[in-house]
């Protein structure tokens, strides 16, 4: 039984393509590694599973960095929301769509980082 449920696991884990790529000398997992094309397809053609993904994961990204960021207060504090978020991502991608939504993301993370000029002393 355990057996058969470990081989379960491991063809699934097998099918799924699970995409990572360095960030500097960083590594990232997972739908941040899309393409900005992959991001505004899913988003224009209503593929809300993948859309949903590809949102989940900026929303993890940016609460994940505000949380361990020791530079600024609170970045997400800034007059935001989700949706201006993504919208924000859209326009980002649009002209660079060969970049990765990771790179999005941190240029979305750059600017709510200045608009808050939150800094701690």
């Amino acid at each position: 039984m355990i057996r058969g449920a470990l081989l379960g696991f491991v063809t699934i884990a097998a099918t799924v393509n699970v995409a990572s790529a360095a960030a500097g000398d960083k590594l990232v997992y997972g739908a941040g590694m899309i393409s900005c094309a992959e991001w505004l397809n899913y988003r224009s053609t209503g593929d809300k599973p993948h859309s949903y993904q590809a949102q989940a994961w900026v929303d993890g990204f940016l609460s994940g960095y505000n949380v361990a960021d020791d530079e600024h207060d609170n970045f997400l504090e800034v007059p935001n929301s989700t949706v201006a978020s993504y919208a924000w991502i859209d326009n980002y991608c649009g002209p660079k769509p060969l970049d990765k939504l990771m790179q999005a993301a941190m240029a979305l993370k750059t600017e709510l980082q200045r608009r808050s000029g939150s800094q701690r002393k």
